[in-house]
């Protein structure tokens, strides 16, 4: 039965929700209560392959950027896809053949970011897909269960965090939405209903 700890962390993500809602914008480690909620490397495993779905989900709504060829474009919204489909069979039965093959899918899921610019403290990564570099470190997640705390972390970070001239990077108001997709996943994980339904009772 899940822990009164649980219930509030996902209360302190609906009420972080409500706060970028009204303008409120916060510092990217306010999501570190990821790592104690993906300390249990199943419950990892399926946020990750939440948060990929949902990634799936935009991609496909998305247009074009200019800066990708039609080419690129249509080989990321494939290995998204090649991915969710990998995940989910290696959580529904992790065989030695299935992570094998998720092993291999990994490498070409990072091919797609695999340029780098160097700068005067070192070299850095260019983002051609930051919907990619989700998958990929939702890929990590679902393959290293001994790290799960700090991928479940890393993964809510590339889904919740933007970018504003007036707030920075960081969770910012058009975060409030996926903060509100992640609350809803484990309201749905550990108290099975939706965000929605768990507030209710939580009021009553």
């Amino acid at each position: 039965m899940p822990s009164s700890a649980t219930a509030k962390k996902i209360a302190t993500l609906v009420k972080m929700a409500q706060d970028l809602r009204q303008g409120e914008h916060f510092n990217i480690t306010r999501l570190t209560s990821m790592k104690s909620l993906c300390a249990d490397p199943d419950a990892a495993g399926q946020f990750c392959l939440h948060l990929a779905k949902l990634t799936k989900i935009k991609l496909n709504e998305k247009m074009p950027p200019n800066h990708l060829e039609a080419e690129t474009w249509l080989k990321c919204k494939g290995l998204v896809s090649e991915a969710i489909t990998g995940m989910t069979n290696y959580l529904s039965e992790p065989t030695e053949e299935s992570k094998d093959s998720l092993q291999k899918l990994l490498s070409r899921v990072q091919a797609v970011n695999n340029k780098y610019k160097n700068q005067a403290w070192g070299p850095i990564r260019v983002i051609q897909s930051s919907d990619v570099l989700l998958v990929e470190k939702a890929l990590y997640g679902v393959l290293q269960p001994s790290e799960s705390s700090q991928w479940g972390y890393q993964i809510a970070r590339e889904y919740a965090e933007r970018y504003h001239p007036s707030y920075g990077n960081g969770l910012i108001p058009d975060s409030a939405l996926l903060i509100e997709d992640i609350a809803d996943f484990w309201c749905q994980y550990h108290f099975d209903k939706p965000l929605s339904k768990w507030l209710d009772t939580s009021k009553s």
